[in-house]
């Protein structure tokens, strides 16, 4: 091996690679679309492929500790095995469909498009960049009605999810809402919100915390039994109205 293909196996001098998106903000299912320039180094490397990958932080429990976790949503492979030659410049353009699952920008949440080189045998170079995620029509219509029945957004985070409601990710990311004002004010100390759009509607995951009123309420409290679930299917379709009377009735049920 020469000494310049010996430094390339160490990350010194190495092929780099840049993406360059047409635009930075999107709603799940949206196409993205743009280049990744390839940029050789200072000696030819063999690669076994170039990849775009969507990534997001999440949070799960180990042990009493909470561990943040790079989460990959989805890989694109763009490219099979190639050599990137000594200098050289070369564009690949790329066009994906923003996974469904992707988390919104809310909160402390971040999302971006990974870029990455697999070389045999050396440190991947790779590239970031950061994305804002929108909610879609029907999203919105679900955290607008929440806004109508007097709640507020407190926090929204990734965490990892129990192993019976998840779906294809170990994850979801969960909106927190407490009510200020309303008909619901003072009956809950929370509600969660767990989103799981598709192409043709939005399923909704709620967890209802209610408030101890009594002994036996607050008894339920102390023994982590007042925590309770409700699941709705919100299609493509629906109407704000109709969110927010599906909503009302879940909460009054739970309240």
């Amino acid at each position: 091996m020469g000494f310049r293909r010996l430094l390339s196996s160490v990350g010194v001098g190495a092929a780099t690679v840049d993406a360059r998106l047409e635009k930075s903000e999107f709603e799940p299912g949206e196409e993205v679309r743009g280049i990744v320039e390839i940029r050789g180094g200072d000696a030819d490397q063999d690669v076994n492929g170039l990849r775009l990958e969507v990534q997001t932080y999440y949070k799960r429990e180990s042990g009493d500790t909470t561990v943040t976790e790079t989460g990959t949503i989805e890989r694109f492979p763009l490219t099979g095995r190639l050599q990137v030659r000594r200098d050289m410049r070369e564009q690949v353009p790329f066009a994906f469909r923003l996974p469904y699952e992707t988390p919104l920008s809310l909160g402390r949440t971040s999302i971006w498009v990974r870029t990455a080189l697999d070389v045999a045998m050396t440190f991947d170079p790779s590239d970031n960049d950061m994305i804002t995620v929108r909610p879609n029509h029907t999203q919105r219509f679900v955290l607008d009605s929440f806004e109508r029945l007097g709640f507020r957004m407190r926090e929204a985070d990734n965490e990892e999810l129990p192993h019976r409601l998840r779906r294809r990710l170990p994850f979801g990311q969960e909106i927190e809402f407490v009510a200020v004002s309303g008909e619901f004010r003072g009956k809950f100390d929370e509600v969660e919100l767990v989103m799981f759009p598709s192409e043709d509607d939005v399923d909704l995951l709620l967890q209802v915390d209610r408030r101890a009123r009594g002994l036996s309420s607050f008894l339920s409290e102390q023994m982590g039994t007042d925590e309770s679930y409700a699941r709705l299917t919100v299609p493509e379709s629906s109407t704000p109205s109709d969110i927010r009377q599906a909503l009302t009735e879940i909460l009054r049920r739970h309240g």
